[in-house]
C-alpha cells in the first residue's frame, strides 16, 4: 500500500507515519516548504527509511495535490490549523481539504481518511450525563464556540458532500483530546489556564482523552479495514481522566501551577456573567466564557468507543496510568541547555 499523509511532522501525524511504516506501507508525506523533516526522518529510521518519501508544497494548490495523490491507495488527511483567525483556519482546514479531496477523487484512491475532532458535535441536545456518540449531529452553531470548531465542522461538511456525491470513499475519525509525551495534558477540557493558575471547571466529569499512539492506530485502521466507507468513528480511550485528577497529578509531579476549582453548579452563572459583561463593555472584555461554550466543554457526558472497537477491531493498548506517567515525565524535564 502507498499512503499519502498530510501533517506528518505534527504530534499525531508522526505516530501515524510510524504505524504505517511498521505495517509495511510506503508513505508519501506532504510537508510545507518551510517545515523541518528531521523528526520525521528519525521516525522512519526506526522502521523502514527507504519507504518514506517527502514531497513539499501547499495543499491550497490543486496542481500540487494532484501530483501528491497520484499513485496513492489511501490518503490520511491529518494536517490541521489549530490556532489563528477564522479566515486562516478556514483556508487551512476547509479550502485545502476541498482541494485535496478533489485531487484524491481524480486519482481514484481507495480510501480517504479525514482526521476530524470530537468537538464537531452539537452537545446542546445531549442531556447531562448522556451519551455522546456517532449518532449525535454536527454542531448547528459552531460559530458560537470558536474558530477552530467552526472550521472543523465546515471541513467535515465538505468531505461528506463529496462522499454523498459518489466521488470520495470517505472515512472520518473523530479523536477526543490527544495527549502523550511531547504535549501538555492540561487542556481546555480541564479548564482555563491563566499563566500559572489552572482554573479547573467542574473537575469531576470524565474527559474524552486518547493517547497519541492509541489514536494513531485507530487512524491507520480506518484506512485499512474493508467496508467502512461512509462511517465516522469516535476515538477515546477506555480509561478517562477527570480534570481534578489531572491537575492534582500535574501539580505534584511537574509543578509550576496553582489550582482553583469552579464547581459544576457555578459554571453556568459564571458564563452568563461573562457574557453580560462582554456585552456591557462592548467587547472590551473578550467572551472567554459563554453558556454555549461551557455546555460543550464541561458538561458531564459519556463517551463510548464501541463503534471503533467493533468495526475497526481497535483497542486502546496504552492505559491511562502508563500514558500519564510518560507524559508527565517529559513535562518534568528542564528545557534543553538548562
Amino acid at each position: 500500500m502507498t499512503a499519502l499523509v498530510t501533517g506528518g511532522t505534527g504530534f499525531l501525524g508522526r505516530h501515524v507515519v510510524a504505524e504505517l511504516l511498521r505495517r509495511g506501507a510506503t508513505v508519501r508525506c506532504v510537508l510545507r516548504p518551510s517545515s523541518s523533516e528531521e523528526e520525521l526522518r528519525a521516525v522512519a529510521a526506526a522502521h523502514r527509511p527507504d519507504r518514506l518519501e517527502v514531497v513539499r508544497g501547499n495543499l491550497t494548490r490543486p496542481d500540487f495535490c494532484d501530483r501528491a495523490a497520484a499513485g496513492c491507495d489511501t490518503v490520511y488527511h491529518v494536517a490541521a490549523e489549530l490556532n489563528g483567525a477564522t479566515a486562516v483556519l478556514f483556508l487551512g482546514n476547509v479550502v485545502s481539504t476541498r482541494i485535496l479531496a478533489d485531487a484524491a477523487a481524480r486519482a481514484g484512491v481507495r480510501r480517504f481518511v479525514l482526521v476530524s475532532s470530537l468537538g464537531v458535535y452539537g452537545t446542546t441536545a445531549v442531556p447531562t450525563g448522556g451519551v455522546l456518540d456517532e449518532t449525535c449531529p454536527l454542531d448547528p452553531a459552531p460559530h458560537l464556540r470558536d474558530p477552530y470548531s467552526y472550521s472543523k465542522v465546515a471541513q467535515e461538511k465538505v468531505t461528506w458532500a463529496a462522499y454523498h456525491a459518489g466521488r470520495l470513499p470517505l472515512v472520518v475519525v473523530r479523536p477526543g483530546v490527544i495527549y502523550g509525551p511531547g504535549r501538555d495534558c492540561l487542556t481546555a477540557r480541564v479548564g482555563l489556564r491563566l499563566g500559572k493558575l489552572m482554573v479547573v471547571m467542574g473537575g469531576r466529569q470524565p474527559m474524552p482523552y486518547t493517547h497519541v499512539a492509541n489514536c494513531a492506530r485507530a487512524v491507520v485502521l480506518a484506512g485499512e479495514v474493508a467496508g467502512v466507507e461512509g462511517r465516522a468513528f469516535n476515538v477515546v480511550d477506555d480509561e478517562l481522566p477527570t480534570g481534578r485528577d489531572l491537575a492534582r497529578r500535574y501539580r505534584a509531579e511537574v509543578g509550576g501551577i496553582r489550582r482553583v476549582t469552579v464547581p459544576r453548579w457555578a459554571i453556568g452563572p459564571l458564563s452568563g456573567l461573562c457574557e453580560w459583561y462582554h456585552r456591557r463593555s462592548r467587547g472590551q472584555l473578550p467572551a472567554v466564557l459563554t453558556r454555549y461554550k461551557s455546555q460543550a466543554m464541561w458538561r458531564p457526558m459519556r463517551f463510548p468507543n464501541t463503534r471503533a472497537k467493533e468495526a475497526l477491531g481497535w483497542q486502546p493498548e496504552i492505559g491511562l496510568e502508563a500514558g500519564l506517567r510518560e507524559t508527565l515525565a517529559v513535562l518534568r524535564r528542564p528545557p534543553a541547555g538548562i
